[in-house]
């Protein structure tokens, strides 16, 4: 799904690099309801999401799967990566703890919590599928 190409190198290296990623659902107005979240690449096709428990975005999505995922820009607007997925809650999925990837990348953010402390406050987990990938 992501391309061979210098683009397709780009999308890899933030997908790896970055700490932050754009999670966009649709209210039930219709409305996008863009969140800023932690995310965790694993090289594949899909990004893996803890949630708080009554994040609005859970509502969202039993509703429809369909998301929108995107980083920042550069200051000057370029480096542009949108995708489009398709994001299912994993019910009995392991906490956060018990995916050592996730917690590597962001234990320093975790620390004033503690693991734990993080399982309890963000306990679902959501994998989203890429299913289209544009920018420049």
């Amino acid at each position: 799904m992501i391309p061979d190409s210098s683009f397709g190198e780009r999308v890899r290296r933030r997908l790896a690099g970055e700490r932050v990623i754009w999670l966009t659902t649709v209210g039930a107005d219709g409305t996008p309801q863009p969140n800023p979240v932690w995310f965790l690449w694993e090289g594949g096709d899909s990004v893996l999401i803890y949630n708080r428990a009554n994040a609005r975005r859970l509502v969202h999505l039993r509703r429809g799967p369909h998301v929108s995922l995107h980083f920042n820009t550069s200051e000057t607007g370029g480096d542009v990566v949108v995708f489009k997925g398709e994001a299912e809650i994993l019910d009995g999925h392991r906490l956060a703890g018990g995916v050592p990837g996730y917690i590597d990348k962001y234990r320093d953010r975790i620390a004033d919590w503690g693991v734990e402390g993080f399982e309890k406050d963000y306990p679902i987990a959501l994998r989203v599928r890429f299913t289209g990938l544009r920018g420049f």
